[in-house]
């Protein structure tokens, strides 16, 4: 099918099911070009997408009196991407720069794609903004409507009942929400955690008007929205759409790992197939190759130069290995688990986020080490408040925004001002394939505010290691472990010491074969000091680029760093801190969350325990703004994190 061949309105029944192949494939094509993106979710969606877009609503932008369309689970991007293309506003070939560095099509999305109305990916609010346009709609006597697709993971969340209640109060039948009831969720499916049934009866009991249908059956879609579109019922209209994942691809349906994975490029023909539509899949793979590219060589061209290559692995020499720091936690967690069992996962349907697997799973369900509230962060903070009241050491985790943002008021009275011995292992920092709804960049400071919660960064699997077992065994009270999602670098080793409130000074002491062997590493406390030009004071990931930063320094302009390993941010190693910049000239503290997070923190305390004056202080992080979907790494050079970016500064700052 031509992409400018498409219909806005007036198709047949045949050709709208013509048009859920062609979205299908358009939406499997992006996902497996970038390796990512929940098309899953997309497919089961596709008969309401479609229907709604090409047949029963008016979605003209230049309309005023258009109606209103929203998704709660944002996620299914590739279909947003897909629905968008078909609708004129965009070409495949700019979809096909999906989830990739500069492009529109985040792996959530947002307001500023041409046709979309609101931010999205966070569950449970576009119901709540939906509700809110239906009643602007009422008071000002316009006849729009306002539809939304809601998945049924959704429904776990409180703000979602909310919503519903506050519709069914007020008698919103200008509102239609079509529940994609696929069963899976994220990482399990939905009677693993909580069973919805029988929603159709929780919704009438709000005051809805709910039909059940096959929400994969065209016919039955119509039929239902005809009924949705009739005027003056008195109340909402809801349709619990039972829907398949993958729908119409054998190796996709109903498989739980497809509400989130990509297929692989080389089953894109055969599932093609199977559907019945021809797509041109390879030309939009070259695409996005291409892009993908082009945006890395613009990139590195604006990384700052010196006169030779000093990234990672670049030369025979200072070889480095990069592993996700979640197998630290997660050999953590196994470890204390096995070794106490009032040790308890407590999760929000989020245990593969810290490496957690399904016989995992099994294994501590089994033992009584293990409870799943499914998509409900404001629960899981109560839940574990409790278990910990009862004496359990409950382990959380889940993307920091959610687990602790979306759970905030919760964590702040049920675990901190109790004190409860509640465990975070939330993941934070610039994510990179996520994009700006899932990837937080205030996770230290959600933490370091809050009374009595502690707060650590890890900066590579082995001092994850060690910091679980630290935060599980030796702090007694709530804590937070942040922890990155990509592979980094590993910059220590079994022979590092550690110690849990106390910080790492660290010195290059010269190439050596592996990047860890050339630097000598002291708790702060036994650290005698050294004479250094630059003090960098950093926690995470952005310690090893601080060390490879040294490394710059040294070899370029024949200057001495101080590293700070500030992996413990709160309590926070004044005494440490206060060492390592004495005497410098220049000190820089860099995180990969806003400027301010660590570097105001660190900031005021430096200043308070006497700052030099003419001592130069300067915050390296990311601005005032949201982050953005793009490879890991290059949102680190994109917002100037590298080794490369801190040493210029150095250099500028003297």
């Amino acid at each position: 099918m031509n992409e400018m061949s498409i219909k806005k309105s007036g198709n047949s029944v045949e050709e709208l099911k013509e048009l859920v192949k062609n979205f299908k494939a358009h939406a499997m094509t992006l996902s497996s070009a970038a390796g990512a993106g929940h098309v899953g979710g997309a497919m089961s969606s596709a008969e309401w997408l479609i229907a709604s877009w090409f047949d029963k609503l008016d979605m003209n932008p230049d309309s005023n009196n258009r109606d209103r369309f929203f998704i709660g689970q944002g996620h299914i991007t590739p279909g947003i991407a897909a629905l968008l293309s078909m609708y004129g506003h965009y070409s495949r070939e700019e979809t096909a720069s999906y989830r990739r560095y500069a492009s529109p099509f985040q792996a959530h999305p947002d307001i500023g794609l041409k046709g979309w109305d609101m931010c999205s990916g966070s569950l449970g609010q576009a119901l709540g903004v939906a509700v809110g346009c239906a009643l602007a709609a009422k008071f000002r006597g316009e006849k729009h409507r306002i539809v939304t697709l809601n998945s049924d993971g959704e429904l776990m969340e409180g703000s979602m009942w909310e919503a519903i209640m506050f519709a069914g109060s007020h008698k919103l039948d200008n509102l239609t929400t079509f529940f994609d009831f696929n069963r899976i969720q994220n990482y399990s499916r939905i009677d693993d955690t909580n069973e919805l049934e029988p929603l159709a009866d929780k919704l009438r009991a709000f005051n809805w008007e709910v039909l059940e249908i096959d929400g994969n059956d065209m016919e039955a879609v119509l039929e239902a929205y005809d009924k949705a579109l009739e005027p003056d019922r008195g109340k909402p209209f809801a349709i619990v759409g039972h829907t398949k994942i993958g729908r119409g691809v054998s190796f996709m349906e109903d498989v739980v790992a497809f509400h989130s994975k990509a297929p692989a490029r080389d089953l894109l023909a055969g599932g093609f197939e199977e559907l019945g539509v021809e797509f041109p899949h390879e030309q939009m793979l070259k695409w996005h190759d291409e892009y993908t590219t082009r945006m890395g060589e613009e990139l590195n061209a604006k990384d700052p130069k010196f006169s030779k290559d000093y990234s990672w692995n670049a030369g025979d020499d200072m070889a480095v290995e990069s592993v996700w720091t979640g197998i630290g936690i997660t050999e953590g967690f196994r470890s204390c688990m096995d070794a106490d069992p009032n040790v308890i996962v407590c999760t929000d349907d989020s245990h593969k986020l810290i490496g957690l697997t399904d016989d995992d799973k099994d294994k501590y369900t089994k033992t009584n080490q293990y409870t799943d509230v499914g998509c409900a962060e404001q629960n899981m903070a109560v839940v574990s408040a409790g278990l910990a009241k009862e004496g359990f050491i409950p382990l959380t985790q889940g993307y920091t925004c959610f687990s602790m943002g979306r759970g905030y008021d919760h964590i702040r009275t049920s675990i901190a001002f109790p004190k409860f011995n509640v465990k975070y292992f939330p993941t934070e920092g610039l994510l990179g394939g996520d994009g700006a709804m899932h990837e937080s960049l205030e996770g230290i400071t959600l933490g370091y505010y809050l009374p009595n919660m502690r707060v650590q960064w890890p900066a590579d699997v082995n001092e994850a290691r060690r910091a679980t077992k630290a935060a599980i065994h030796e702090v007694v009270g709530p804590i937070a472990t942040l922890q990155e999602r990509a592979p980094k670098p590993v910059i220590t080793s079994e022979a590092t010491p550690y110690k849990h409130g106390i910080a790492n000074i660290i010195r290059f002491t010269g190439r050596k074969a592996n990047f860890v062997d050339a630097f000598e590493t002291t708790l702060s406390s036994n650290w005698k000091g050294e004479s250094a030009d630059v003090a960098i004071i950093a926690c995470g990931s952005q310690v090893s680029e601080a060390m490879r930063a040294a490394v710059i320094l040294k070899e370029e302009k024949g200057l001495e760093t101080n590293i700070v390993n500030l992996h413990t941010i709160k309590p926070l190693d004044v005494d440490g801190m206060m060492k390592a910049t004495a005497g410098v000239k220049v000190v820089i503290a860099t995180s990969q969350d806003h400027e301010g997070a660590l570097g105001n923190i660190v900031a005021g305390a430096l200043l308070e325990g006497g700052l030099v004056n003419g001592q130069k202080f300067k915050k390296i992080g990311v601005p005032d703004e949201f982050g953005q979907t793009a490879k890991p790494y290059e949102l680190v050079q994109h917002y100037g994190l590298t080794a490369e970016h801190l040493a210029e500064a150095a250099i500028g700052l003297l």
